[in-house]
């Protein structure tokens, strides 16, 4: 047979109200509670910032395709504009990639974790 917690509160209350409350303390502090469980804060969805880089990411790319010219003339002067690709390489790289990243988190799709 069992002892259940409420077996044990049961007789510790009756020691304590013989007067034994050592014993008691004692059964009391024997019991085991159930481990708490810490609640995962809720994780805020960024709505904004995916609409906000999905809208500069879209404007960047109809500027680009829309002005094919200019960037071709520039993007081949040679020098110092041998910068202007690298530049606008790692601009679209950061804001397409911020947007899918703030995307996929929108969606549920998180990296597993080891």
């Amino acid at each position: 047979m069992a002892i259940t917690n409420f077996d044990k509160h049961a007789s510790a209350v009756t020691f304590a109200e013989a007067g034994e409350h050592q014993t008691a303390r004692e059964m009391m502090a024997d019991t085991k509670s159930p481990k708490r469980v810490p609640v995962k804060a809720p994780v805020k969805k960024p709505y904004l910032q995916t609409v906000i880089f999905g809208i500069i990411s879209l404007a960047s790319y109809l500027y680009i395709f829309s002005n094919e010219k200019l960037v071709t003339d520039v993007f081949t002067r040679g020098g110092v504009y041998a910068a202007w690709p690298i530049g606008t390489a790692l601009f679209f790289s950061f804001v397409h990639g911020a947007f899918g990243s703030n995307l996929l988190t929108l969606l549920g799709l998180e990296a597993k974790k080891k």
